[in-house]
């Protein structure tokens, strides 16, 4: 993405942007998150969709810092996590500032930033920065994600070849007749292939993030969740949403689900923009 196409946002890493609120105004409520973080799905998380989320969070929190975090293909598949947790540096680096300037004059910090998951791809990157803000060293710097609440916005599903597919083939470049065709085959043998090596307990797979999620040591036990999931998602079945909800809820988490009927994968705000954001604030 050209860094423009994400303003008011700054790059500060690989597929990492912030938009850091530094001023204060009395007739903005004290009670907006002091971050937001957003971690996106893979393929359709355009520029101008993404603008969408960031402009209706500074409406609805406009006291709030907003940290980006986009995923890519390589991310779910082959890169390692140890490349993936230094790729995360700089979002760390943002998280430990922000409020360790928060906690400037008071005799305790608040744990309040509010966490937005979107699909298995923003999952990943979840858990991931999660887990390397133990890597985290300084005077200053905090070692856990410091949420309230977090929501997890058409996700998380089980593993199933069909449905990954499905969710890969977004991520294919536009073009021609040809490069979709040639594109999906490619796709088609690699997805195959990983989730082959998924299932002889190889390598990481949806089920083991469905696990990680419902951790306390990664996402933390007192923080609220807000599962929101489509009847007509074709990428993640809003039934592995709901059981997962269930499971969190039977593990002690404070977890609330709203329901859409009509609205493809991460695009729930179509459907009903008020039902989605009032269910947000």
């Amino acid at each position: 993405m050209r860094d423009k196409e994400l303003e008011p946002l700054q790059k500060i890493g690989q597929d990492v942007y912030l938009y850091e609120w530094s001023g204060y105004n009395s007739n903005e409520s004290s009670s907006d998150p002091s971050l937001i973080i957003l971690c996106t799905w893979l393929g359709g998380a355009s520029p101008r969709r993404i603008n969408k989320y960031v402009a209706q969070y500074r409406a609805l929190f406009p006291a709030s810092s907003i940290l980006l975090i986009t995923t890519t293909l390589p991310d779910i598949t082959v890169r390692p996590f140890s490349v993936l947790h230094a790729r995360l540096k700089p979002a760390r680096e943002a998280i430990c500032r922000i409020f360790s300037q928060k906690a400037e004059g008071t005799t305790e910090s608040k744990d309040d930033a509010l966490l937005h998951v979107f699909s298995h791809g923003g999952c990943n990157t979840a858990i991931q920065l999660a887990l390397s803000m133990k890597e985290n060293t300084g005077p200053k710097t905090l070692h856990h994600l410091p949420l309230k609440a977090v929501i997890f916005d058409c996700c998380p599903g089980e593993t199933d070849f069909r449905r990954s597919y499905n969710a890969a083939v977004l991520s294919l470049p536009q073009g021609g007749k040809l490069v979709q065709l040639v594109g999906r085959a490619v796709l088609y043998t690699t997805v195959g292939s990983i989730t082959s090596i998924q299932n002889m307990g190889l390598m990481s797979s949806v089920n083991d993030l469905r696990h990680q999620l419902n951790d306390e040591a990664v996402l933390g036990r007192r923080v609220r969740r807000l599962y929101m999931f489509s009847q007509a998602d074709t990428t993640v079945d809003w039934r592995d949403v709901m059981s997962h909800m269930e499971a969190a809820r039977e593990q002690g988490y404070q977890a609330n689900g709203v329901m859409f009927r009509n609205s493809p994968h991460c695009a729930l705000m179509l459907e009903d923009e008020k039902k989605y954001w009032t269910s947000i604030k």
